[in-house]
């Protein structure tokens, strides 16, 4: 990749700044991790070359690595957050725009984070969402305990680099025993006002025998005018633990978004994931989830839709740690006009996990002759008594089920809206919670039926 000037300097001369203006004041932990971060970005840099690299083979960072971009400030105008509304009581809600912390659209001061924490402490009567500033000025031990130790700094250059920036984010920690009824809902609105780069930052905590769903959503105001962002998720699921969570990104067109979660489950914990990527012009998520004790299971559920000029990447690793785990792992990808999609999920059966039984499938729907997808599905299997299986398809709609719907009256752009948005459904029905599959279901339909740019 002679020639490609990237711009490591440039973040790592911003991350000085950021230590100097503030960033500094926090505890030496955190300060002791962000340098360290700093210092793993500065030592491995952008993974441009992808000649011999077979994680971003197909995935080319130059608009990324070759921008210089800022931290976003805060945005000064009104944003209007109905729009992105669940359809259920706002209970647990935390809002960010352009990186920083809305109270106005949040249900949670930032001060109550705190507070409800020595609450929590003492008595464990709700769960603590709030801000993770909050949880590291009040010294909450979970966030020291995890913050940065699941996404560590060597599982990658944009993970660094997110760890390098951080200080805001959301915290959600669910006490031992809490069956929570509501989503908890966090919210990352781009303005698109300002062409910056933003790191978003979530740690979240399942007690033991805890249960509550989680919506991660990335949205962005405007079309058109994205910038990049850099997300980081950590979650740590206690023994008999419950989660269920939805991501949804819709950001800009021509928005960069990067996305990397990492999932830790103890004994008999379960963890029931499902991510929507329908907006970005460059995207690349990262699912990497560690079944640590016996009884663990994990489903992870995918959609990915990319149209004219996007390009959508999804990694995932499920490390089947010790016996008696499960995983069930189902990606689908719409791609339309020149649209890109990958698919690459790896499963590795250590050499003591025995009776592992993990499924995992990626289907694709092409339509149109410019549409392209590549798929990678791996077992790396070092046990004997396991049930194992993995495949991959890619097709178009069927021609014989269109003519079928098309005799009985639909129009050709109605029928092939109907199929599609049936190709999807078995994605959309692994979401439990009926408020947001119905949220999800409408997000999807509502791209579906959007004019191609």
């Amino acid at each position: 990749m002679t020639g490609i000037r990237t711009r490591e300097a440039d973040y790592l001369a911003a991350h000085e700044a950021f230590e100097r203006n503030g960033a500094s004041a926090g505890p030496t932990w955190l300060r002791e991790r962000r340098r360290a971060a700093a210092a793993e970005f500065r030592r491995v840099g952008f993974p441009v070359a992808r000649r011999g690299n077979e994680a971003w083979k197909y995935t080319d960072v130059r608009r990324i690595a070759t921008r210089a971009l800022g931290l976003a400030t805060p945005f000064a105008g009104a944003v209007d957050a109905a729009p992105y509304d669940l359809p259920c009581p706002r209970v647990h809600q935390l809002v960010f725009v352009d990186g920083h912390y809305a109270p106005a659209l949040s249900t949670e001061p930032p001060s109550e984070a705190g507070q409800r924490a020595e609450v929590l402490g003492r008595r464990g009567d709700g769960p603590v969402v709030g801000r993770l500033v909050d949880a590291v000025e009040y010294r909450l031990p979970l966030a020291e305990e995890h913050l940065g130790t699941l996404a560590r700094p060597e599982t990658g250059a944009f993970t660094a680099l997110n760890t390098a920036f951080v200080h805001d984010g959301a915290y959600v920690a669910i006490p031992a025993g809490l069956a929570v009824a509501e989503p908890v809902y966090l919210l990352f609105i781009t303005t698109g006002a300002q062409a910056a780069v933003t790191h978003p930052r979530v740690l979240l905590h399942a007690g033991r025998d805890a249960s509550a769903t989680v919506v991660v959503a990335h949205e962005s105001l405007a079309p058109q005018g994205g910038g990049f962002t850099n997300a980081v998720a950590e979650v740590v699921l206690d023994p008999g633990a419950s989660l269920r969570m939805v991501s949804i990104q819709r950001e800009a067109r021509d928005a960069q978004h990067v996305a990397a979660t990492h999932a830790h489950l103890g004994r008999d914990a379960r963890l029931a994931w499902a991510s929507l990527d329908l907006g970005g012009g460059l995207v690349r998520r990262e699912t990497n989830v560690t079944l640590a004790a016996p009884g663990a299971s994990v489903d992870l559920a995918g959609l990915y839709v990319a149209g004219a000029g996007q390009h959508i990447d999804n990694h995932t690793y499920i490390d089947h740690a010790v016996p008696d785990t499960a995983s069930d792992e189902l990606f689908k990808g719409i791609l339309d006009a020149d649209g890109h999609g990958v698919f690459a999920g790896q499963v590795l059966v250590r050499p003591d996990a025995q009776r592992t039984d993990a499924r995992q499938m990626n289907k694709n729907l092409l339509l149109a002759p410019g549409a392209q997808v590549d798929t990678q599905p791996m077992l790396e299997i070092f046990a004997d008594d396991v049930r194992c299986t993995h495949g991959a398809a890619v097709g178009q709609l069927d021609q014989a089920a269109l003519f079928y719907l098309k005799s009985r009256g639909l129009g050709d752009a109605a029928a092939r809206r109907l199929l599609t948005h049936g190709f999807v459904a078995e994605v959309l029905t692994r979401i439990s919670d009926d408020a947001v599959r119905q949220y999800a279901d409408a997000a999807v339909l509502a791209h579906l039926d959007a004019p191609t740019p």
